[in-house]
């Protein structure tokens, strides 16, 4: 076998072994070395006798191996002896990580089988008494626990008091080190001491999972659920590094490497002894002869001594309940230029990360690896060059009989002087004289903290040592020009003015009412009222708020927005959450969140602990959410008479919540906005002189008038007014207008009576257009006037309010088309969608500012109504529509319906512009439309919409699980009608969610867990109960979202004929499926 390998040179086919070295023995005959038995294939001579072969001998040879191949063959030589090894051999390597070699001294070399031979029966022949001794610490062992900064006397002594187990040994000294730093931080939480174990694990598994797919082969997991490594590239740390050396020996060490002579062998052309030769290894300058065969590759026989080791190591403690509780971090590195005091450091800044992020059961091992690639950071934490635990243990003074030398030696440290620093030697000389406090960790360390936890309020002091930091801060920030420069645009806020009143009234009164119009800042403003008042105070008083917005984009640009105004980054004081989406931390003392998001909390905290402040932002939007939330904060005001709850909204409604709130103050501030002209469809159609087609979509179906008017279709009424008429007794309807007719039914005459002084050519215009389309000709006509410039308005950007996203996909196709907005010859203008359904990435776009002489268009649903403020908005085009969830209860039905905007619609979009110079906004309907057919506020939205989600939401809360479904929606600030409750609970009951006693079934219990429909939400249980979760997904997607079938206004039936090529089995659902395929 050994010749074949030698002639074709592969010898890593896997079928050779060999041990790592093992510590010295006192009873052992070989030292460093294993002892390996080969057999030869050679047939045995006749009569037993063997060719006397002359003694030869071979270097020795350094070959790696794993820990599972040492252990195999270890078995197998025991197998083959017939004998077993002592237990005490194999202590000293039986750590974890014993993965690196010790190199063997040049003079070893490989016996002869004869040798081996002998040496084994000397072994066998031993008494085993003499070979079981007491194990030594390993070398090996003292090196490569120092290398994660500790200095070797910490790790010998620790060493032996654990048997050897790097592990073991590595767990108690960062224990020890993280102790002394972080002290009662380290002490388990409330949370993590009852969570549960399974639970941990599996969120660790998921966690290791994603690591594993984002570092890849970077990412080891050592031991599973116990020991994670991360392969680091620290290259600005290695050159940052090789620089310093080469200010300070680097000309002594180059001098002294090329003081070496060089190899011959190497010259040769290959040299047995590799990079363990005390000779140079380079060929000199202008060497003209080549070696005679190719060099020895021993790359796999050492370790990379060019390129320095970067290692992240997490470890997990036995029963450690990461990431509810924070693991061991450690930094190991075989950078020798890296001193044993900075790993140290580094290691205490990593652990001091993941014990913030254990306060919020946040998985941190990413936030880790990132913060070591932070070069800044890592950079403050290499100036300090000292640690107690990279120098050697302190001893006590020396008595008088001892050397002069060791006096000096122990004075050279600086740690003999002082009482205080004495008792402090005493108490680690008794630790080191009595090994046996090491190792009573028989009790894991999560169990002892537990019943220090038990003993210390844990809970009540971290918060307060993160509120003392906070208030530090925000005492030094206040000194900053930047802050102050941001304070000094703030105080120019109508709100401002308000600031001593609200937080009066705070302090007497636990329900606030604040009116605000557009733009007097309450939104930002009022809780940094609240936050910066308690910041200046006792750091146990420290505001923590939960500001609720109606939509995603508005919590996250408002949250964005005030971090900016208080100088620092979004996730530390100021944060916001989402679904699916969190930026916040454990210094977050104010909280922009979704309504949803705060009733998912109110599911696991019935009462808000911690929650000082509570603020409902635009309330006047009636959302099913918010309403609910009123109800809910109402019950939980009983219970925490701390709470304080402002609610704010932009209407002047404020009246309906005071009242709700047993007669709470209200506060009213007046809007900052520059004036805003406003025009309606009369003066937009002769502004931009536009005319309609004949073709147009936008014209009214005349035919179906002509049948109106008929006299076969009208009714005995009719007939009978019609009669009167002729008679004299009543006028004729073209004499006469009422204000409740709308202009879509009037003709050109009766249009040219009530709009009096309105040119005929527009009313004429007015007379043929569907008025109850969106005109999306008319708002490019318009345009097209703004962006040309014929006017003397000032430029500024432009927001357009359309029903939804089809209208928003149909304006901006056609404005592509258009050569003024397509930017093919000139970019004039940049055009920018706005909806919910775009990520938030692509939501800030409407934020950027262009640059000069291009003009930003932005069309948007009514998100950008009250939730979002764009500061440069100069003009607004009202479409006069928005969608609506409706829902008929006798029809079981719900639908997404357009229509008509209220009154208070249409002031909250005028207020849109006007925010940074005067402002123009154009409503796409008539005046009289606005005066006399808008409703004045909004029909709440529970009202019109099923009530079955929220009746399962309502009880699972456990305030509400006693309490009937009548009784409770009874005591909303407007209940919804009886007829849609009890056509709700019946249908709750039909899906089998629902008792007849209104208690929750187990599939009830699914459902209000799932945030959809509850028809869609079991059509989902049921996908995955019968495995074809695939296509149910699929079916319950369109059915959530809205049908993927277009219906061009023009091609209707080229639309249906497309669509019937779908049908499977007269299903839409499978239709559905069919098309997504």
């Amino acid at each position: 076998g050994g010749n074949r390998k030698r002639s074709t040179k592969i010898w890593d086919d896997g079928d050779d072994f060999c041990l790592f070295d093992e510590p010295r023995r006192e009873s052992r005959q070989i030292s460093h070395c294993c002892v390996l038995v080969f057999r030869s294939n050679a047939p045995a001579r006749r009569g037993g006798q063997t060719k006397q072969r002359p003694e030869a001998r071979m270097p020795l040879q350094t070959i790696h191996m794993t820990s599972e191949n040492q252990r195999r063959v270890k078995e197998l030589l025991q197998d083959l002896q017939g004998q077993e090894l002592a237990p005490e051999s194999e202590v000293a390597g039986s750590g974890e990580d014993d993965d690196e070699p010790d190199y063997l001294d040049d003079e070893q070399c490989w016996s002869t089988a004869q040798e081996v031979s002998g040496v084994i029966r000397r072994l066998s022949a031993e008494p085993a008494e003499h070979r079981i001794v007491e194990s030594e610490v390993s070398s090996f062992a003292v090196h490569k626990l120092s290398r994660y900064g500790f200095d070797s006397e910490h790790c010998r002594t620790v060493l032996s008091s654990y048997n050897g187990n790097i592990g073991a040994s590595l767990e108690y000294l960062l224990l020890q080190c993280f102790t002394e730093r972080y002290g009662e931080k380290m002490q388990v939480s409330a949370t993590a001491a009852e969570a549960s174990q399974e639970e941990c694990l599996e969120q660790r598994q998921e966690e290791a999972f994603a690591l594993r797919s984002i570092y890849g082969e970077k990412f080891v997991e050592r031991i599973q659920n116990r020991v994670w490594t991360f392969s680091l590239d620290l290259d600005y740390l290695a050159n940052r590094l090789s620089k310093l050396k080469q200010k300070g020996g680097g000309t002594r060490d180059t001098a002294q490497q090329n003081s070496k002579e060089i190899c011959k062998f190497y010259l040769q052309g290959g040299c047995r002894f590799g990079s363990a030769c005390r000779f140079r290894h380079e060929f000199p300058p202008n060497h003209l002869l080549k070696p005679n065969r190719s060099a020895v590759d021993d790359a796999h026989l050492r370790a990379n001594s060019d390129e320095p080791v970067y290692e992240l190591e997490v470890r997990f403690p036995e029963e450690n309940k990461y990431p509810l509780q924070a693991p061991l971090v450690a930094f190991y590195s075989t950078d020798e230029n890296l001193s044993f005091a900075c790993r140290l450091q580094i290691a205490e800044f990593l652990f001091g990360k993941a014990l913030l992020a254990a306060e919020c059961g946040e998985p941190v091992v990413y936030t880790l690896v990132t913060c070591l690639e932070d070069e800044l950071e890592i950079s403050e934490l290499l100036k300090n060059p000292h640690h107690k635990y990279s120098v050697p243990p302190v001893v006590l003074p020396a008595p008088p009989s001892v050397k002069p030398q060791t006096e000096s030696t122990s004075a050279s440290h600086g740690m003999s002087a002082g009482p205080r620093e004495e008792e402090e030697v005493a108490e680690e000389e008794e630790e080191e004289e009595e090994p046996e406090q090491v190792d009573v960790e028989n009790e894991s360390y999560v169990n002892l903290k537990k019943k220090l936890s038990k003993k210390h309020d844990v809970q009540a002091k971290s918060p307060y040592y993160e509120n003392v930091k906070i208030c530090t801060q925000f005492r030094l920030k206040k000194s900053s020009r930047h802050f102050q420069s941001m304070l000094y645009e703030r105080q120019k806020l109508p709100a401002w003015q308000e600031r001593e009143t609200i937080l009066d009234l705070l302090k007497s009164h636990q329900v606030l009412v604040v009116s605000g119009m557009t733009g007097c800042g309450k939104t930002t403003q009022i809780p940094q009222f609240i936050l910066d008042a308690s910041l200046q105070g006792h750091p146990s008083g420290v505001a923590n708020i939960i500001c609720t917005q109606p939509r995603r984009i508005s919590a996250i640009s408002v949250a964005e927005r005030v971090a900016r105004e208080r100088t620092e980054r979004t996730g530390l004081t100021v944060g916001y959450q989402i679904r699916l989406e969190s930026v916040k931390s454990s210094a977050t003392r104010l909280l922009y969140c979704t309504a949803g998001v705060l009733l998912r909390r109110l599911e696991g905290d019935l009462t808000l602990q911690g929650i000082t402040h509570v603020i409902v932002d635009e309330v006047h939007e009636r959302t099913e959410e918010s309403d609910f939330l009123l109800l809910v904060l109402k019950d939980i005001m009983v219970q925490r008479p701390d709470l304080r709850v402002i609610l704010m909204s932009a209407t002047l409604n404020a009246e309906l919540f005071s009242r709700y709130f047993h007669s709470c103050p209200i506060i009213n501030i007046p809007g900052r906005t520059f004036p805003v002209d406003q025009f309606f469809l009369e003066d937009v159609i002769a502004m931009t002189r536009y005319v309609l087609e004949d073709s147009s979509p936008y014209r009214r179906k005349t035919k179906q008038e002509n049948k109106q008017n008929g006299r076969h279709k009208r009714t005995a009424f009719e007939e009978v007014e019609e009669d009167l008429r002729r008679a004299g007794v009543l006028e004729r309807p073209d004499t006469v207008v009422r204000d409740s007719d709308p202009d879509q039914k009037l003709t050109l005459k009766q249009l040219l009576m009530r709009y009096k002084g309105v040119s005929k050519t527009v009313l004429k215009t007015m007379s043929v257009m569907d008025l109850d389309k969106v005109n999306l000709e008319l708002i490019e006509a318009l345009l097209e006037w703004i962006v040309a410039g014929g006017h003397s308005y000032p430029p500024g950007a432009v927001l357009i309010f359309l029903p939804g996203l089809a209208e928003i996909k149909m304006l901006y196709e056609q404005l592509q088309s258009n050569a003024l907005f397509n930017n093919r010859h000139s970019k004039r203008c940049v055009v920018y969608p706005l909806h919910s359904s775009l990520s938030s990435e692509e939501q800030q776009f409407v934020f950027l500012r262009p640059p000069a002489g291009v003009t930003k268009i932005i069309i948007s649903t009514n998100i950008a109504e009250t939730s979002v403020t764009i500061d440069d908005v100069v003009y607004v085009i009202d479409s006069g529509k928005m969608k609506e969830k409706r829902y008929d209860p006798s029809k079981g039905m719900e639908s997404l319906e357009d229509t008509f905007v209220s009154k208070a619609n249409a002031l909250q979009r005028k207020g849109r512009a006007g925010r940074v110079a005067s402002g123009v906004c154009f409503h796409l309907f008539s005046s009289h439309h606005y005066n006399h057919q808008l409703i004045e506020q909004q029909l709440p939205e529970i009202q019109r919409v099923p009530l079955e989600q929220l009746c399962l939401r309502i009880k699972i809360l456990d305030m509400f699980a006693a309490q009937s479904l009548h009784s409770v929606f009874s005591r909303l600030i407007e209940p919804p009608r009886t007829e849609s409750l009890r056509a709700s609970k019946l249908r709750l009951q039909d899906l089998g969610a629902l008792t007849a006693d209104e208690k929750l079934t187990p599939l009830g219990y699914h459902l209000a867990s799932l945030p959809v429909d509850v028809r869609i939400g079991k059509l989902m249980l049921f996908g995955t109960i019968f495995r074809c979760l695939d296509p149910a997904l699929t079916i319950a997607a369109s059915l959530a979202f809205k049908s993927p079938f277009v219906s061009p206004w023009d091609k209707r039936e080229e639309a249906n004929k497309k669509k019937l090529e779908f049908a499977v089995g007269n299903s839409d659902y499978l239709a559905l499926l069919q098309a997504y395929k």
